[in-house]
């Protein structure tokens, strides 16, 4: 894409980008279709682009975020999956409408095993967990939750779900030692061999949050519309001013500031949410993108042999911003 393409695509209404769900996400729905296909799974949910991943609540249809869609979309986001862990969003994602599609969350053994399906969902990212529970598998611990199963008892049907579909999990050695985690993976093998070969009871479709509702276009939507220094983001703009410095006055070779925080933007959004109870990954990132955004508008730059200060300079300025926002909202 050209410098005069590229400056037409930032202007774009997102809902007006033509995106293809299917074409986009090829290699890894061909990944997924094959596990299903080798289990008798006789159904494909209903995928489509929206701004954020997840199942319709009692619908076959999934949100994948619409950044995936395309590479120009993926650098701007900057924190996006690799193949590998889009595959096991996908996994995690089937497991609901495969819940849904057959009903089994009406079922009595299925309530014994996972728990009241209709049980209030733990508000937000802020969900009590216990960290040394051996009643729970692990499989979102690479988006810095690996105890996303507690959080609600369909999420730990689409967590065992998304463990038991995996080729070469090897769940029966890895939690031999955790016996309620090893009798609910029990539990779907033997559910998914039952309804296997038998079509869906429910095949109810609802697209909600598609991208062709957003209004911003993408410019706007990643903070890059110039107006990012309104009085919200005066102290990050401080901030910032005072980590990196401006060319001139004595300043030469700096390296751009804005391309430091994309570098380590991916491990900073890690680290940081899973150090600190109670963030998440999208505040953490989305500070990021604001602080990128403002070095890139201001041209702040560093010294090459400064990198390390600065980084660990940047992560504990990060580290204090969302411990405060914590703080502020569990206030």
């Amino acid at each position: 894409m050209d410098e005069i393409s590229y400056q037409k695509f930032l202007t774009t209404k997102i809902g007006n980008l033509e995106l293809d769900v299917n074409e986009s996400l090829a290699s890894s729905f061909k990944r997924l279709k094959k596990e299903l296909r080798e289990h008798r799974i006789l159904l494909w949910p209903d995928f489509y682009f929206g701004n954020e991943w997840g199942c319709v609540n009692k619908k076959i249809s999934i949100s994948i975020p619409f950044y995936l869609a395309m590479p120009e979309l993926k650098d701007l986001e900057g924190d996006t999956p690799a193949n590998e862990e889009t595959i096991k969003t996908l996994r995690h994602e089937t497991g609901h409408a495969v819940n849904y599609a057959y009903k089994l969350w009406q079922r009595k053994d299925w309530k014994k095993i996972f728990g009241d399906f209709h049980k209030k969902y733990q508000d937000g990212y802020l969900y009590r967990v216990n960290p040394w529970s051996k009643s729970y598998v692990r499989h979102l611990h690479y988006l810095g939750d690996p105890h996303y199963a507690q959080k609600h008892p369909d999420e730990d049907w689409a967590e065992t779900f998304a463990i038991w579909l995996t080729p070469r999990s090897h769940w029966r050695v890895k939690y031999r030692n955790w016996p309620t985690a090893f009798e609910k993976l029990s539990y779907v093998e033997g559910l998914m061999e039952e309804i296997a070969g038998k079509e869906p009871l429910n095949l109810e479709k609802k697209q909600d949050g598609m991208y062709t509702m957003i209004e911003e276009n993408v410019s706007e939507w990643w903070g890059l519309d110039g107006e990012i220094l309104d009085q919200e983001l005066q102290e990050y703009l401080t901030d910032m001013n005072e980590l990196f410095v401006k060319p001139g006055n004595g300043w030469r070779d700096l390296l751009p500031a804005w391309k430091l925080i994309r570098k380590y933007a991916r491990p900073l959004t890690d680290q940081v949410s899973l150090w600190i109870s109670g963030s998440n990954k999208h505040t953490v990132r989305k500070r990021l993108r604001q602080w990128e955004a403002i070095c890139r508008n201001e041209s702040l730059g560093y010294l090459p042999e400064n990198e390390e200060r600065k980084l660990i300079e940047l992560t504990t300025l990060l580290t204090y911003y969302i411990i405060d926002g914590v703080h502020h909202f569990r206030s």
